[in-house]
């Protein structure tokens, strides 16, 4: 079993709900921008569960609303049937509109991510990227679709936003449990 899905125990989850039952909406919208795709189901289903840690770790340590539609579509849309790839991509993209920063989660971008950094660009919603291995490229997809190259920060203070397993270091799971 894959180290992220090792450290996803059932608390997160309690913990991500909790974030809908609190009276808390006036919180900084963040949009959690990460891979969905992966060569295999496992390897998907790994980054469903680690999209839904990159949520917890933004709201618990950084004090944002995370948004990942990519860690609860997938169990309504087939990413593989063209036409709810395209219903979920859209979703998400109305759902990034709605946010007012994009938090680029991982350590690869995907196809769909290069999109979503694409739509963040356009309106102008600042982007922060974890990996640093993946700033340049992401500070160039921003530049591409018309934006300053400021609109892109690079933040190494949370590397667990940087990682494709997010639980591997599970000091800051503590912190955010207790």
């Amino acid at each position: 079993m894959h180290d992220a899905m090792k450290a996803y125990h059932e608390s997160w989850e309690r913990e991500l709900d909790r974030q809908f039952l609190k009276n808390d909406r006036y919180r900084k919208r963040a949009y959690i921008c990460s891979p969905l795709s992966g060569s295999t189901a496992e390897e998907e289903l790994s980054n469903i569960w680690c999209a839904r840690a990159y949520m917890l770790y933004a709201r618990t340590m950084l004090g944002y609303m995370a948004r990942a539609p990519h860690a609860y579509l997938p169990m309504l849309l087939c990413d593989h049937v063209a036409a709810e790839r395209a219903l979920a991509l859209q979703f998400g993209l109305q759902l990034l509109e709605q946010s007012e920063v994009l938090l680029i989660c991982g350590d690869r971008i995907s196809r769909g991510m290069k999109g979503e950094i694409h739509h963040a660009a356009q309106l102008g919603i600042p982007i922060i990227v974890y990996c640093e291995d993946l700033y340049l490229d992401v500070r160039k997809l921003a530049t591409r679709a018309g934006a300053d190259k400021k609109l892109v920060a690079m933040d190494e203070t949370h590397p667990a936003l940087a990682s494709n397993e997010p639980g591997t270091d599970r000091s800051w799971e503590v912190r955010c449990l207790a």
